[in-house]
């Protein structure tokens, strides 16, 4: 009975050792050493949480991304339908949104496409999914984005098929975004420029709930996510 306790003793001691480190927020895992380096492993919040930047960026447990696969018309980019321009690039970041805002599971997104953002200044990118649901396939499929050439043969079939319906942005006329961002504009668009740089070269989306409250710099509108960081700004932390 008496090695019994002994050995009770010993093996007891240590164990409380560790809960009570534990308790005391103490370093008992080595993950907690790579915490940082391993947050894009597991990105995860509630869909309210998650804030659209436009249809393909968004912020995501505070961390800024581009979602993988797609490239979605640009926050202030028009489109031609019937002979009427109507803003496909609003319309794309508003039903990526919606997305979000419905989704009946927690969001979740881990890395994707690493080599197409090497570029300094570069966002990271995520493939994202709301329980079985793939967000990219879902904007492709409601004709929302575009997918990247490359990418998936899947997107390209989901994209041909929105194309074949005239879905969305198949429905009309419409400038490929890399274009747009180039400067291309259909005759007689008046795509508006809905990112701003703000007084510490940052820049800032209109979208974003904090928008009317940062600091604006004056007179300096910016297109795209793209144009922002190629002149060196980086994001409203």
């Amino acid at each position: 009975m008496q090695r019994f306790v002994r050995l009770l003793i010993l093996f007891a001691v240590p164990l409380l050792f560790v809960l009570a480190v534990n308790a005391q927020g103490g370093p008992v895992h080595a993950a907690d050493k790579t915490q940082h380096r391993d947050k894009l492993a597991g990105l995860e919040a509630e869909g309210r949480d998650v804030v659209v930047i436009d249809g393909d960026t968004i912020i995501i447990d505070n961390v800024v991304a581009d979602i993988a696969g797609i490239d979605a018309p640009e926050l202030g980019q028009q489109c031609l339908h019937n002979g009427s321009f109507w803003d496909c690039g609003m319309s794309s970041a508003m039903q990526l949104r919606k997305y979000f805002a419905m989704a009946p599971f927690p969001v979740q997104c881990w890395p994707g496409d690493q080599e197409r953002s090497s570029k300094p200044g570069d966002f990271p990118i995520v493939e994202c999914g709301i329980g079985e649901r793939d967000v990219a396939a879902a904007m492709i499929s409601d004709g929302e984005a575009l997918p990247i050439s490359g990418y998936s043969h899947r997107y390209d079939r989901l994209s041909a098929e929105a194309d074949n319906a005239e879905i969305g942005i198949h429905g009309g006329d419409m400038i490929a975004p890399a274009d747009w961002r180039d400067g291309k504009r259909l005759e007689g668009e008046t795509g508006r420029c809905l990112f701003v740089a703000t007084a510490d070269h940052h820049y800032i989306g209109t979208l974003d709930p904090r928008f009317g409250k940062i600091n604006q710099a004056t007179n300096t509108e910016l297109c795209s996510d793209e144009e922002a960081r190629t002149k060196g700004y980086s994001y409203a932390p």
